[in-house]
């Protein structure tokens, strides 16, 4: 059956012989840019090889365009041409190819298309070459569906029963992740939308542990000494600042869709290495390698995440600090100095809030490093595009303060709103006059903490440090704080998280106060051999245990035809006259007594009961 099966396929296949696997060479008229870059799209290459260092292709099902207008026939030989070629296959180097067979499009709101059908499957496998065939070492097929798995067993078995041993099944990104680091992967947005619907997270075993968001160091220490930005706000910052993107109208203010935000919180948060921004056809990659070469590559994508998610993406890292940038105990004195409407910002109090060298701030010292080194410079560079993006200093102010207030009380933190944003924007006009050269800032500057760090090691944020000589001390003062440790851990305002990843230890638990000693008597040493063994320096006085009682020894008498009396529950009828008491049932006369004895329980010498001894009671007794 699987023979008839088998030859019915291969003899479809063969009568298409107009189909090739080589596409026409690209100095010919009919050689189609377009298909190429479509080709890009449906079938790419991983930047990064796999845990056995082969290569590792991507091959995305959502990038089929809509069978009604592009034939997948013609599409067919430039995805066939981006697999390794006969070259790379001769030398014994394999290669994997991860296969994402959901989604539903470009993005959140894309209509669903048409998919290749199983016989286009098996006619693109049987137009590869023998070595391209054989040198496929695994098949990795992300679906959730169950009839996925199905068609996968059917294709296998038509094909090859060989080639059933290679292909690998799961239903989500954490069943791939127990089969390969998915960190080191260029997964596509549309594959990640389609796992959110299956699962709300992605378990990856082999995460290195790092977390962008809610870190105890905002700004990490560099190799140098200084301090640094975290890879989020370096990747953002420079997608936005891309000559096309800061033109985009609404920056800051639109916001994106929250699954899109969650799941770029969750990819930094994992590690990923690879993030695709697309914006106005251009796709952009940053990554640096441990060769040390730097990526960044513009792909011909349509997915990927816009300028709205990466300026969304700022403000959620900026919400969701340990530490709010304007603290809470603060709130009070701002309303004093810079409360009143009527009188215009001063800039002498600006500059002492702001400047980092300010000795009567009233913000830490990390706020004022943030601040200095990308917030401000940042709102400052996309004002002088308000011309095109409509957002002036006002404008960003009031969408950012928000973000910059993180109090117990939302109210408060609402009136105070608009306070903090009066003051951000009088620091986004005057940044390049006034402050920038007070806080030892430039355009050169800023630029230099936005490009790709020199040292490999910078490139990644930092796994949070704990102080080892107390593992569960999550306050630092600050005449005990271990050399390189960022001064938001003296912070002496604010909202303090406590970290519960840490487990108690017995050392953390309080000590039991001592046991009481007393010395010996000579009386107790005397009664007690084994107080004499002893130390001499004292034992612990205990209460003594009771002394063991035999239990006393019980006797009981009992005439021959002696009977236990019966309860009865009717009354015992009698004379009564009507008035008074009810008089006293008549009582019978005693019977003649007979011969009585006594019955004594015998016991032996450890007071156990041993049988019953009956002897005669002498009469009048």
């Amino acid at each position: 059956m699987r023979s008839q099966i088998a030859q019915r396929l291969r003899s479809s296949s063969l009568q298409s012989s107009s189909l090739s696997s080589v596409p026409p060479p690209p100095t010919s008229s009919e050689y189609s840019t377009t298909f190429e870059k479509l080709a890009i799209r449906i079938l790419y290459r991983s930047p990064l090889p796999s845990q056995h260092g082969l290569p590792v292709f991507i091959l995305n099902a959502a990038a089929f365009p809509d069978p009604k207008i592009v034939d997948y026939d013609t599409v067919l030989p430039y995805v066939l041409a981006r697999l390794p070629g006969e070259e790379e296959l001769i030398g014994g180097q394999g290669y994997e190819v991860v296969f994402f067979a959901g989604g539903n499009g470009d993005g959140v709101t894309a209509i669903k298309r048409g998919r290749p059908g199983l016989g286009w499957f098996v006619q693109a496998y049987h137009l590869l070459t023998r070595a391209t065939r054989k040198r496929l070492q695994k098949l990795y097929i992300v679906h959730e569906r169950s009839w996925i798995r199905m068609l996968v067993e059917m294709f296998s078995t038509i094909v090859s029963p060989k080639f059933r041993k290679k292909i690998v099944h799961v239903s989500n990104l954490t069943g791939l992740a127990l089969h390969m680091p998915i960190e080191d992967l260029l997964i596509p947005p549309s594959a990640y939308l389609c796992d959110r619907r299956v699962s709300p997270d992605i378990h990856a075993p082999y995460a290195s542990g790092r977390r962008a968001f809610t870190v105890k160091q905002p700004l990490p220490l560099s190799s140098h000494g200084g301090h640094r930005l975290p890879r989020v706000l370096r990747e953002t910052t420079n997608f936005i600042l891309m000559d096309e993107n800061i033109k985009t109208e609404g920056l800051f203010r639109i916001s994106p869709a929250a699954t899109t935000v969650d799941i770029l919180r969750e990819a930094f948060d994992r590690g990923q290495k690879f993030i695709m921004w697309h914006e106005k056809d251009e796709t952009v990659i940053f990554y640096r390698s441990e060769r040390g070469q730097v990526l960044s590559d513009c792909m011909s994508q349509t997915e990927g995440y816009g300028v709205h998610a990466a300026a969304g993406l700022i403000k959620l890292w900026y919400r969701e600090l340990r530490y709010p940038i304007i603290p809470q105990s603060s709130y009070r004195q701002l309303e004093d100095l810079f409360g009143d409407v009527d009188r215009p910002i001063d800039r002498g109090r600006l500059v002492e809030l702001v400047s980092v060298n300010s000795a009567w701030s009233l913000l830490t010292e990390t706020s004022r490093l943030i601040l200095t080194k990308h917030l401000l410079p940042l709102l400052s560079r996309v004002a002088d595009y308000q011309s095109w993006n409509q957002m002036t200093p006002r404008n960003l102010a009031t969408c950012l303060a928000p973000s910059l207030l993180c109090g117990s009380d939302p109210i408060e933190d609402a009136k105070m709103s608009s306070i903090v944003s009066r003051v951000l924007e009088a620091a986004i006009t005057l940044w390049k006059q006034t402050l920038a050269p007070i806080c030892h800032q430039d355009v050169f500057t800023f630029e230099d903490s936005l490009r790709v760090p020199s040292a490999v090691e910078d490139y990644e944020d930092p796994l949070d440090d704990i102080d080892p000589a107390s593992p569960t001390t999550t306050t630092i003062t600050s005449t005990a704080r271990p050399s390189g440790t960022d001064s938001l851990h003296v912070q002496k305002y604010g909202i303090t998280l406590v970290d519960n990843d840490i487990s108690d230890t017995e050392d953390s638990r309080p000590p039991l106060p001592p046991r009481p000693y007393v010395s010996l008597r000579a009386s107790d040493q005397a009664g007690c051999s084994e107080v004499e063994s002893s130390p001499a320096r004292g034992v612990v006085k205990r209460k003594p245990a009771p002394a063991v009682e035999v239990p006393p020894r019980y006797s009981m008498i009992m005439a021959d035809g002696d009977r236990l009396p019966v309860l009865s529950a009717s009354p015992t009828r009698s004379k009564w006259t009507g008035e008074g008491d009810e008089p006293e049932a008549e009582q019978p006369p005693p019977p003649p007594q007979p011969q009585r004895y006594i019955d004594t329980l015998a016991h032996n010498d450890n007071a156990q009961v041993t049988g019953i001894v009956r002897k005669p009671v002498p009469k009048g007794a």
